[in-house]
């Protein structure tokens, strides 16, 4: 399941909650709470033998401090390293030798993680990504890696993009106020100033069960999900999380215009036209 399935999947269980929508019984959700605070949404789907398990974290882009842009983003790659009882790597592997599949996804307001896998598998993946909810370990080395990583992705998602580039700039004139105004990626010259210490404060600080949202979805049903939800997440002590600042934008007083030009295009053209 793609990331923008999974959007779509949350945009339209946010719905029900909304009277009158047309939409309301599409899912027809069960949704409950934990002892710890974390939110638990079940959406039962027998088609196939089959479920997804999904942890939202209510902290992106937009909640990153000044100067630490692309934290949240930094910290998606990390949850994908070592915790007290895995190796790096070692979440990845043990969901595809079982059949299954993986990935996450940063945003301004939210980060999320996702597993597909066959029903049998769910207290499997609940364990791992309940294990590293509460005990990951960083290093210099592996955040100085990770880092090199990112930088790299952002030179092929946004630098050699044109498109992208622009976007970037759009929303930076467009936001003079918001956070929106940031890339979910981070800038450049302060991605290359993360450190360990910044990852960790970021994990801490949003990183707890009474932060996240469960979301289950396929051949399971609620009984069974509070189950092991309650086995596996119920045990991780809730912690104090910190508002969630959204500055409101100033009224506009002048025309914002952005122009972009890109010398390799304008080369390409000239090649190709010759």
């Amino acid at each position: 399941m793609t990331a923008r399935i999974l959007l779509v999947l949350l945009s339209l269980l946010a719905l029900q909650a909304v009277p009158g929508t047309g939409r309301a019984q599409v899912f027809e959700p069960t949704t409950f709470f934990l002892d710890n605070g974390m939110q638990v949404v079940v959406v039962e789907n027998r088609r196939a033998p089959i479920v997804t398990h999904m942890v939202w974290y209510r902290a992106g882009a937009a909640d990153e401090p000044p100067g630490k842009s692309g934290i949240a983003h930094f910290l998606e790659h990390l949850m994908f390293k070592a915790t007290r009882s895995m190796a790096a790597g070692e979440f990845s592997r043990t969901v595809a030798r079982n059949g299954g599949r993986d990935n996450a996804f940063t945003s301004w307001d939210y980060t999320a993680y996702h597993q597909s896998v066959a029903r049998d598998r769910l207290g499997l993946v609940m364990r791992m990504e309940a294990d590293r909810m509460a005990n990951l370990v960083l290093t210099d080395e592996v955040v100085a890696t990770e880092r090199d990583v990112i930088l790299e992705e952002r030179r092929q998602v946004v630098e050699n993009v044109p498109g992208a580039r622009l976007r970037e700039q759009m929303a930076a004139a467009l936001f003079l106020n918001h956070p929106y105004g940031r890339p979910i990626i981070g800038w450049e010259h302060e991605i290359r100033g993360l450190t360990r210490a910044d990852a960790e404060a970021w994990y801490r600080r949003w990183y707890a069960p009474n932060n996240a949202v469960l979301v289950v979805a396929g051949d399971v049903s609620p009984d069974e999900v509070r189950r092991l939800a309650e086995q596996h997440y119920g045990p991780i002590p809730r912690r104090e999380v910190p508002e969630r600042a959204r500055p409101a934008e100033p009224s506009p007083q002048a025309a914002r215009r952005v122009t972009l030009r890109d010398a390799r295009r304008s080369r390409r053209r000239r090649r190709r036209g010759a």
